[in-house]
């Protein structure tokens, strides 16, 4: 405890220090500055607040514009607002994923119905090529001819020639070849920068002959698409371009002999679900909706998460409208 004599002369002393007044002057200034800040500060956030609000209930807005988005970090916004080129797998599963042929993996080999190992790992990166040229080539995406792909089938096998007809008389009557290849309208669509997420898997077995071998794929294509003229799009992403994200799922079974076909691969079985894509348009390309056309279209085919790769493809599913993108 403090000595009472030597605590009362401490005070006499400050009482009569000649800069004391000056001392206290300074410390009340600091205090009414701070003061000053914070209101400053909250009148400031008011305002904001009331810019925030007349903007998001007045003025011409679309019906479906829940709010100002434009004050808003896109980072922050919603999964359900729709996607720009700013960040095109917000709020997306596939967001994580490889974004070019590096999600597409060989499995380990080994040797199987008399195939030498090397011959085995040959044919994986063959089936790897072969969904890489139909599935992310660059100008297949954008309506071109998969001539890379083609090449690798097995010139005797009626699939090839099946899948040609497709390509050039697509319809109700010629078939679609987006059973096999992805590929978009470029008159009407262009893959954004950094646009294409890949995750799947793939195995192999023995064919039922020798010599023969079964290569099993199954691979999840994301693709974010902009319009093919870019522009503006209205309501919450004001002032930046949406893009419409399709999930494109393939499950394919491939086959090669090296006796019959050496290096050349034949498509046994081959299924796809495409998410957010018009069934009805049979012209040989991929037609994703737009987040107003998805919300005035007749979609009748059923909600399904296109996520989900527990299940194999029904046979008589290929189109759905997915819970999520």
């Amino acid at each position: 405890m403090p000595d009472p004599v030597d605590y009362v002369a401490r005070l006499r002393a400050e009482r009569e220090d000649a800069g004391r007044e000056e001392t206290l002057r300074r410390d009340r200034s600091r205090r009414r500055l701070k003061r000053g800040l914070a209101g400053g500060t909250a009148a400031a956030a008011l305002v904001g607040f009331a810019v925030w609000l007349v903007s998001s209930t007045s003025g011409e807005r679309p019906a479906d514009e829940p709010f100002a988005a434009g004050l808003m970090p896109e980072g922050t916004w919603p999964d359900a607002w729709p996607a720009t080129t700013d960040l095109p797998f917000r709020g997306s599963h596939a967001a994580d994923w490889a974004t070019d042929d590096t999600g597409i993996q060989v499995p380990d080999v080994k040797a199987v119905n008399g195939i030498p190992e090397e011959r085995v790992f040959d044919a994986l990166n063959r089936t790897k090529d072969f969904l890489i040229a139909a599935n992310l080539d660059q100008a297949v995406l954008h309506g071109g001819w998969p001539t890379k792909a083609l090449k690798m089938l097995d010139a005797q096998d009626s699939s090839r020639a099946r899948l040609i007809r497709h390509l050039r008389e697509p319809g109700e009557q010629g078939g679609d070849p987006t059973e096999m290849f992805t590929r978009f309208d470029p008159a009407e669509l262009r893959v954004v920068e950094d646009g294409i997420r890949v995750h799947g898997r793939m195995a192999f077995e023995a064919g039922s002959e020798p010599g023969q071998l079964r290569v099993r794929a199954d691979y999840t294509f994301v693709y974010a698409l902009g319009r093919a003229a870019p522009g503006a799009e209205p309501g919450p992403w004001k002032g930046t371009e949406e893009v419409a994200r399709t999930v494109v799922r393939r499950q394919l079974v491939l086959e090669l002999d090296e006796r019959a076909a050496p290096g050349k691969l034949v498509p046994v079985e081959y299924r796809r679900l495409l998410g957010n894509h018009d069934c009805r348009a049979v012209d040989g390309f991929v037609h994703p909706y737009f987040s107003r056309e998805a919300a005035r279209a007749d979609r009748p085919w059923p909600v399904v998460d296109p996520y989900d790769s527990g299940k194999d493809i029904a046979d008589d599913r290929d189109c759905i409208v997915p819970s999520r993108t």
